[in-house]
């Protein structure tokens, strides 16, 4: 009797528990968010593999920006060299709206000051199943998602390299500053 109870402790004590909290909350309520019927999600793994400072956000944004610089400053060049006036008001114009755009997130990085060494966002490696209604399920072998330390759900995505593709929105202000942009086309 006594190695039977030893065993179930065992055996309880090891069992995996599903991950659940805020961030499982979140991530799962992300996934979901189409599903029009009850569900329950459960996960099989959910880790934290990394997380990212508003300074190396910015620092990510930037590089975007200043390569998309150079590249239309030699496209600029060369539609002038052959030319080609329209192509170059036009890339001349993709300049001038980089240029800007860099500008103010310099400055919006400076404003921040050491606010940017904060977390922006932690990376997470996930996989699950969610039990819909009949019987049916939705299964999530592989995926990553990046979540803000209040738990807002940035991005989810099944190849690592694509998660961090729409993460520039956590900074303060970019999101209203791309808007701006749209506004004057």
């Amino acid at each position: 009797m006594m190695i039977v109870a030893l065993v179930a402790l065992c055996v309880c004590a090891c069992a995996k528990k599903a991950p659940e909290g805020p961030v499982a909350d979140a991530i799962a309520a992300e996934l979901m968010k189409d599903v029009n019927e009850p569900y329950k999600f459960v996960f099989e793994e959910l880790t934290l593999i990394d997380s990212t400072t508003f300074a190396t956000e910015f620092a990510r944004r930037i590089d975007v920006y200043e390569i998309q610089l150079n590249q239309n400053a030699e496209r600029l060049e060369k539609y002038t060299k052959e030319g080609k006036r329209k192509n170059a008001e036009k890339v001349f114009q993709e300049y001038k709206r980089g240029q800007k755009i860099l500008g103010e997130l310099e400055a919006m990085r400076d404003v921040m000051g050491d606010d940017t060494l904060k977390v922006a966002y932690y990376d997470y490696a996930f996989s699950g199943v969610a039990k819909l209604s009949k019987g049916r399920k939705k299964v999530f072998d592989k995926g990553y998602a990046t979540v803000t330390p209040k738990n807002r759900v940035l991005t989810v995505a099944g190849d690592p390299k694509s998660l961090h593709k729409a993460t520039g929105l956590v900074i303060p202000g970019y999101q209203e500053l791309l808007d701006s942009f749209k506004e004057e086309e």
